[in-house]
């Protein structure tokens, strides 16, 4: 059933839609018009991580290396993005490594918060870590944190019953922040 995962070219290529699919929903104008994400570098950062993570989450239910590899491709994509952001700033190519460095562990950081936050199993944790990630770039922040965990829940929930095959194209559907009720 998996030996597709056996072709890395199949892999990346899958890797790079699915991480289209969530730069795509990131940007979406309804976090920064209804939920108060700020619409600058930083808070587009910010969603870029939380939609990294919901997908991340449902790869790591694949289970076993399947899901591993398939993440990490989905992880090099962001990488590569973030590369090319880097240079088009204007950073030599000499400083690119170490920008890139800094945003990766920025990266790794944030989402092992958010990781640490849902293995508690209480949406008050995650609503903190959210409202903490959009304040540490930008104090003044007044992200609708609660709203935007009661998205990632639902998006969890509504991607992990996503077939395979749709997930590998990049087809990923999120639900419509306007019709997430309460869970919190």
């Amino acid at each position: 059933m998996f030996r597709w995962f056996s072709d890395r070219a199949a892999r990346r290529e899958a890797g790079n839609k699915i991480y289209d699919a969530i730069v795509a929903q990131s940007r979406a104008q309804v976090f920064y018009m209804r939920c108060g994400v700020p619409d600058t570098l930083f808070g587009r950062f910010d969603m870029l991580v939380i939609h990294m993570f919901i997908v991340l989450q449902n790869l790591r239910k694949l289970g076993g290396r399947e899901g591993e590899l398939l993440g990490r491709d989905v992880i090099e994509a962001f990488i590569r993005e973030m590369d090319s952001m880097v240079r088009d700033l204007g950073v030599g190519d000499l400083g690119v490594p170490k920008e890139v460095q800094k945003i990766a562990n920025i990266f790794f950081a944030q989402l092992t918060v958010y990781i640490e936050a849902m293995e508690k199993r209480d949406p008050k944790n995650l609503a903190e870590a959210i409202r903490k990630s959009f304040q540490s770039a930008e104090p003044g922040a007044r992200v609708s944190e609660l709203e935007l965990t009661n998205y990632v829940i639902e998006s969890i929930k509504m991607i992990g019953v996503l077939p395979l095959n749709l997930l590998l194209q990049g087809n990923i559907q999120f639900p419509d922040v306007r019709g997430i009720r309460n869970v919190g």
